[in-house]
């Protein structure tokens, strides 16, 4: 155990000296005018040096040197633009020349009114032969600088004003004083569910802690606690700071919905209703709905409403609201009701009992009172007493006439008693004349065809057609038709057409004839179609009926059926 102990000690003790860092501070090595070169080393865990020079020349430093022959390990400054070369070494009074190592890193090159700037860093120790070994410790080291003698960055002999030794001492730099704790507001309100992340502070690398001194950094996925205070550090320089800032948190949930609302649900149009809720705990405000035809808003527990004379009925509701959310609504439907008038015209064949009051006689009489929602309600009756009511009817039929379930087939007076709506005798006398419904039967012979009424008839039979008497009623005519041959056919032994009759869309064929010419002709004498046949003519298209069928000088009857 005392091992361990002894382990963990020296740990924490290294890691101390390890986090310490000496500085030479600011060494001045030239201060010509226009020349001036500078030199400051901090060493730590790795070297950091800042070497300022001319920037119109090559200027160079030599660490733990007294002069160019005892030198070894420099830094070169020999180019206006990148420096690939700034780690060098040199082995006596020559030129320095590049390691083929550059341990140096510049992270820093800048020129301003004629000073250039260079910062770069390496390893403590690099193990390359050619590198001097810093150490983190107090101390001083011996350092050689030179420039060039002209405005150049060829290396070439400096000149014995241009070069120089100084002396660095190496001091540790005391470590910085831990920064003050961050800035934010010390209470903080969120809702249920929210992360330590979304704390507020102001500062550097904030850490957040259960306790005020002391302990680990909590996780920033941590739900937040209601009534928990949390501490919030900063880290500065590497350096965390011991004091905390104190936050309390308040953890608001989304309000529950009221309990209900408070008004009335059936009312007389007034023009106004207030409704109203309880407060909710933890709402910061209220959302109202009104229905149709009803105007009002607030965000507060009471509402006013205004209704119009045409709102019938709707549902009013509200919620609960803060920066967390909204509850669910709660409503209530809601009914308007409109002073009641009306008229009640009354036929009575005796006395008629309205209201509790029993009327003898014809007359208007009102009445006012409430509906059941307690509206003004007018009631006026127009009341009528009626005796016997007899009622003249005049009616023309054909051939028939059916009256409350009778059927009378004869011109005449008839009269049926019956009851009125109002429930009075009634007696209804009937005038009542019955036209007659025609039928004839003609019989006709013709030759060949027979038209009648726009229709043509060709063949033998009977054919009936329907006509409108004079008193519109239904009429018709039978014609017993005999069709006769006039002759038109006598050359058929001498050549035919066939077939005949044929079906509508056929073709018709030739004997007997050579190909010509034809046309087709209806009984009125009007040409339906001609052309040229070869042994056939198409008749698609034409319409069911008789029709001449002329081939140069001959005729033939066909029928398209």
């Amino acid at each position: 155990m005392k091992n361990k102990l002894l382990f963990i000690f020296s740990f924490i003790l290294a890691a101390s000296i390890q986090a310490q860092v000496y500085t030479t501070g600011v060494v001045s090595l030239s201060t010509t005018s226009g020349l001036a070169m500078t030199a400051k080393i901090d060493v730590g865990t790795q070297v950091t040096l800042t070497l300022t020079g001319p920037s119109g020349r090559w200027f160079a430093l030599g660490f733990n040197a007294t002069s160019m022959g005892s030198a070894n390990d420099v830094v070169t400054v020999n180019s206006a633009g990148t420096l690939n070369s700034f780690d060098a070494s040199i082995g006596g009074y020559s030129a320095p020349t590049a390691d083929a190592q550059q341990n140096w890193t510049i992270v820093n090159d800048q020129v301003s009114a004629g000073i250039r700037t260079v910062v770069a860093t390496r390893a403590l120790n690099t193990g390359d032969p050619n590198d001097h070994v810093f150490s983190a410790a107090a101390g001083s080291l011996s350092l050689i600088w030179a420039r060039s003698g002209s405005a150049t960055y060829s290396f070439s002999y400096h000149g014995s004003s241009n070069r120089g030794i100084s002396t660095a001492n190496f001091t540790l730099v005391p470590p910085p004083p831990p920064p003050a704790a961050p800035t934010g507001s010390a209470s903080q309100t969120f809702c249920a569910g929210a992360l330590l992340s979304q704390l507020s502070a102001t500062g550097t690398a904030i850490q957040w802690y259960a306790n005020a001194t002391g302990g680990t950094p909590l996780n920033g996925t941590s739900v937040l606690n209601n009534g928990t205070t949390y501490y919030a550090s900063q880290t500065v320089g590497g350096v965390e700071s011991t004091n905390r800032l104190a936050v309390a948190v308040t953890i608001n949930n989304v309000p529950n919905s009221p309990a209900g609302i408070t008004g009335a649900a059936h009312f007389c149009y007034d023009g106004s209703e207030t409704y109203s809720i309880s407060a909710v705990n933890g709402a910061t405000s209220y959302v109202w709905t009104t229905p149709n035809g009803a105007t009002g808003s607030s965000i507060g527990t009471t509402l006013n409403l205004l209704f119009s004379p045409s709102f019938v009925s709707g549902t009013v509701s509200v919620l609960a609201q803060n920066t967390c959310g909204q509850s669910p609504a709660v409503a209530l439907n809601i009914n308007q009701h409109l002073a009641y008038a009306n008229t009640l015209n009354i036929s009575s064949c005796s006395s008629y009992s309205f209201n509790g009051q029993t009327y003898n006689q014809s007359g208007t009489y009102p009445f006012q009172g409430s509906t059941t929602w307690g509206c003004d309600s007018t009631v006026v009756l127009n009341l009528t007493i009626s005796n016997e009511i007899v009622t003249n009817l005049s009616e023309e039929a054909c051939g028939s006439y059916n009256w409350n379930n009778q059927a009378y087939f004869a011109s005449g007076t008839y009269v049926d008693s019956l009851q009125s709506t109002s429930g009075c005798d009634s007696i209804v006398i009937l005038n009542l004349v019955i036209n007659p419904i025609s039928s004839l039967t003609v019989d006709s012979t013709v030759y060949d065809s027979f038209e009648w009424n726009g229709q043509v008839y060709a063949t033998s039979g009977q054919y009936t057609q329907f006509f409108t008497s004079i008193h519109s009623c239904d009429s018709t005519v039978t014609i017993n038709l005999t069709i006769l041959d006039s002759g038109l056919d006598d050359m058929a032994h001498e050549w035919s057409v066939y077939p005949n009759p044929l079906s509508g869309n056929q073709c018709l064929f030739t004997k007997g004839l050579s190909n010509g010419t034809f046309q087709l002709i209806d009984l009125k004498g009007s040409e339906l179609k001609s052309g040229e046949f070869l042994g056939q003519i198409d008749l698609n298209g034409i319409q069911k009926g008789i029709y001449l069928l002329k081939i140069g000088n001959r005729c033939a009857r066909i029928s398209i059926q």
